[in-house]
């Protein structure tokens, strides 16, 4: 069910959230300088990655850039180009998607309402593409039903392409139908006065704005979770603040190409004869720590487990995946843990001596040997990584602060597809014969069971070995599914995460192995007499083994799924865990939710997974990024040329009748 072709999608997706509850506070909005009033103001919304909060509002740049040129050379200075900046990313730098898209949309809003204002005769068009289509959309349903920043009737047109809202009510679909709606769910207000007006493309194999989340369950929940998780600024109460906490590394102020220099520049400041200059202590070791803390978080979080590194390393050489592979495999040979809690200690005790109006040390001081010795065994400590080269490090740095959200994507589908692929009843049966034949001295049913057993274990040996089943419970059981799905696959994993099932399955084996030396020597080679002594002292062998089977099956037997409480969500945490309510008995209460899962008709998780799973990832697929080639008309435009075409209809349409009325 497994394979190791994934396509990359480059956005995860958000539902509308109301104004003004942004979670992370918008930057200041970004204005050209002030201009006299256009006829129309035509606002664009880049998608992930195409702009930022300092971007040039007046400079089109992405997807959507050709539409605004187009709409620049039909109608020139009539027209102005508004390209929103915002911070168009999400995961990597502390924040979500959620909190990326919400300054999108708080930017738009306060742009439209200025612009508005100032200029009460003009019009609008708004265009998005990806997460600046989710916004974008957000934003027509917010003025379509009167809680917009502009009245609808000012709103000429709104092109929504890839939209993750895709399946609006009052949308408009142009080009090839979708087989589902957008992976953040249809705006539940609909478009309302706009109905008409917003037209909607999506390629249908795009799964951000086609997916049949009937069909697959597992991924529409996550990606609905996905979308709708907060970190900047959220309460802890928030119901999605423990799945962004899991979910968001800030890798903002990594420097890992400089983090061998900066170690050296730390050690030069404090082996200077001339004494120790604080602040370039402080200045070096906060490049340092800032650097290091979030490699240790990506490891404590359980997102950098063997699996991950495993499916990094096998990319192609010199590619960014692999690279990252290789500074994750260097950052298990460093101590980076001690090494980043030495950054911080010493940046501390700097600062602390620098309030104190200590500006600098003598070389041969106390507390300037103290700090050498911190420093000396930093060094020491990473020296494994701040050795490799340093395009290695610079290619690794965006893998790496992507790797949480990756890995919980892949790794939640691909472990609740093993798990409904397990045969759970019959392993509890055998568990519970190969005891009993055992204990009858039964060494040919000892063998036989044995064996179909071991069989049965091995797929479990391979998944506990590979992923981290708990971390995997734990965010299983934090998405909601209404057909029950991933309920039970949380029960199920959480309760193998408890079990030594490569014990068991070492005991299966001995069992396996003493049973089939009893039956040769009970009917040995032809020619050889039978050594029914021999058999007997190696049948005597079992009964010992068979208390070990007892002892581990009785685990599995009654296994009662976990829960870390949320507030350590995505943390390597001894604190007690809790049973998922409602409680599971044993794991035979699972059996049957289990066959059910497996045999759902509609469900393939392999087809999910074959066909794109690093959900949050926002490197772009072939066909997320293929709108310039989806043909859209029967006249052969693609979907950016009709965006471009009918935007500039609308305008044109506008002032034709505009020009009318003043004559």
């Amino acid at each position: 069910m497994r394979t190791s072709k994934r396509y990359v999608v480059t956005t995860v997706v958000t539902v509308g959230v109301a104004l003004g509850s942004s979670a992370v506070a918008a930057p200041a909005v970004a204005h050209a300088e002030p201009t006299p009033c256009a006829a129309t103001l035509n606002l664009f919304i880049p998608g992930t990655w195409e702009t930022d909060e300092d971007a040039d509002p007046a400079q089109p740049v992405g997807m959507l850039a050709p539409i605004a040129e187009t709409i620049q050379r039909q109608h020139g200075p009539k027209s102005e180009i508004y390209f929103t900046p915002y911070m168009a990313r999400a995961f990597d730098n502390g924040y979500t998607y959620a909190d990326s898209k919400n300054t999108a949309l708080n930017n738009a809003t306060a742009v439209l309402r200025d612009y508005g204002t100032r200029c009460p005769a003009a019009k609008f068009t708004i265009n998005g593409y990806s997460q600046g289509a989710d916004a974008a959309g957000d934003l027509a349903a917010d003025i379509g039903n009167d809680r917009g920043p502009v009245p609808a009737d000012r709103v000429l047109a709104v092109g929504l392409l890839a939209d993750p809202g895709a399946g609006t009510e009052g949308e408009v679909v142009v080009g090839p139908g979708r087989a589902g709606t957008g992976i953040a769910d249809p705006r539940p207000q609909g478009m309302g006065k706009l109905s008409g007006r917003v037209t909607s493309i999506c390629d249908p194999q795009d799964l951000y704005c086609s997916i049949q989340k009937s069909n697959n369950p597992l991924l529409g929940a996550l990606g609905s979770i996905l979308s709708k998780a907060l970190s900047g600024g959220a309460p802890p109460t928030d119901a999605n603040f423990p799945m962004a906490a899991a979910l968001t590394s800030d890798f903002s102020k990594t420097d890992l190409p400089g983090l061998a220099a900066a170690i050296g520049d730390l050690t030069a400041s404090l082996t200077s004869p001339v004494g120790v200059n604080l602040a370039r202590v402080r200045r070096s070791a906060s490049e340092v720590s800032n650097t290091l803390n979030p490699l240790v978080d990506l490891i404590d979080s359980g997102a950098a487990n063997p699996a991950a590194i495993a499916r990094l390393s096998a990319a192609p050489t010199g590619t960014a995946e692999y690279n990252a592979g290789k500074v994750l495999t260097m950052a298990g040979e460093s101590d980076l843990s001690d090494a980043a809690a030495a950054a911080t200690t010493i940046a501390d005790n700097a600062t602390k001596l620098l309030n104190n109006g200590v500006g600098k040390l003598r070389p041969n001081s106390v507390k300037a040997r103290s700090l050498r010795i911190a420093a000396g065994n930093l060094r020491d400590q990473v020296a494994p990584l701040a050795a490799a080269p340093a395009d290695i490090l610079g290619s690794a740095t965006r893998i790496l602060a992507l790797l949480k959200p990756s890995v919980l994507v892949d790794q939640a589908l691909d472990v609740a597809a093993d798990v409904t692929a397990f045969d759970f009843p019959k392993i509890l049966d055998n568990l519970i014969l190969l005891p009993q034949k055992v204990v009858a001295m039964d060494a040919a049913g000892a063998h036989q069971v044995a064996g179909e057993l071991n069989n049965e274990l091995q797929p479990l040996v391979e998944l506990v070995g590979s992923v981290d089943l708990k971390w995997i419970s734990q965010i299983l059981s934090m998405i909601p599914d209404a057909q029950g799905f991933t309920e039970v696959a949380a029960r199920a994993t959480s309760i193998l995460s408890t079990i030594d099932v490569p014990r068991l399955a070492k005991i299966v084996g001995r069992i396996q192995d003493v049973a089939w030396s009893v039956l040769e020597k009970l009917v040995p080679p032809p020619g050889q007499a039978p050594d029914l002594v021999g058999a007997g002292a190696a049948l005597s062998d079992l009964l010992p083994i068979g208390v070990d089977l007892a002892s581990v099956a009785a685990d599995m037997l009654s296994g009662k799924a976990q829960q870390t409480p949320p507030e350590v969500l995505g943390k390597r945490s001894d604190a007690p865990a809790r049973t998922i309510a409602p409680p599971v008995h044993d794991l035979d209460d699972l059996t049957g939710p289990l066959a059910r899962m497996a045999s759902f008709h509609d469900l393939n998780l392999a087809t999910l997974i074959r066909d794109g799973l690093s959900a949050a990832s926002f490197v772009a697929s072939g066909v997320h990024m293929n709108y310039s080639s989806l043909i859209v008309d029967g006249s052969g435009r693609n979907a950016i040329q009709w965006l471009g075409d009918w935007t500039n209809q609308r305008i044109g349409d506008w002032m034709n009748q505009r020009i009318g009325r003043v004559k």
